[in-house]
């Protein structure tokens, strides 16, 4: 069952929502990771026939996938929309405020996924270079698991990698996991800068940094295969 966590300040109950994508579990601050996978686990079973209802509906009536517009895509593990436009200029470009907007050369609808996901991948690498360096800088100097360099790439089949001189490689779609998961990502290639394994000092290396690290592995062990799929 696909499902994303999302905290919210506002929230003062765990509460689970019904997306067509998947189960959103929304989780006030007061409460642990631990405690909501056990309440997500708990009412399975109402998720997954919600996920059924929503699944029957006709495709005309589904929500748009791909890199069209009125299609969504799920930055940050949440759902936003996608407008696209054409204009007269000659470059395709995106930018991003509460929702995506991608301009294409007019006339180029045919290319119009090759584009779009060239310029998604360009504005995505910036971005997520970003945010994996605000993670790395608050993590790093406790342990001193300093890197060379952070890398954003894209990867077909694994979510990160520690290169021998310290450098750590990212996959681009980091981005449309939450928040948690790209933190642990960063977390879990820090640590291989001290362990170059898997070993049990690996792990409580990891835990000391994120102690709640299984929900972010189990969300990349559950979403991770559908999110590769979604971009290819």
């Amino acid at each position: 069952m696909p499902y994303s966590i999302r905290h919210s300040r506002r929230a003062k109950h765990l509460r689970l929502v019904a997306k067509p994508e998947g189960i959103e579990l929304v989780v006030p601050p007061t409460v642990s990771e631990s405690r909501a996978l056990a309440f997500l686990q708990k009412h399975r079973g109402w998720a997954e026939r919600k996920l059924a209802e929503m699944r029957s509906v006709t495709p005309e009536s589904r929500p748009k996938r791909g890199l069209q517009n009125g299609a969504t895509l799920p930055f940050q593990g949440r759902e936003v929309p996608l407008v696209v436009r054409e204009h007269a200029g000659r470059r395709t470009y995106i930018r991003y405020d509460g929702h995506f907007l991608l301009s294409i050369p007019a006339g180029a609808s045919e290319n119009q996924d090759h584009l779009a996901l060239k310029a998604l991948f360009a504005w995505t690498r910036l971005w997520l270079r970003d945010e994996a360096r605000s993670i790395a800088e608050r993590h790093a100097p406790r342990f001193g698991l300093y890197p060379r360099q952070i890398r954003v790439k894209r990867m077909t089949s694994r979510w990160g990698s520690c290169g021998p001189m310290n450098d750590i490689n990212l996959n681009w779609l980091l981005a449309f996991a939450p928040p948690s998961v790209l933190e642990y990502v960063v977390v879990h290639e820090l640590c291989h800068i001290r362990h170059r394994n898997h070993s049990f000092d690996f792990w409580a290396l990891v835990a000391h940094h994120m102690p709640d690290y299984s929900s972010e592995r189990q969300w990349l062990r559950l979403n991770g295969a559908t999110l590769l799929r979604r971009f290819e």
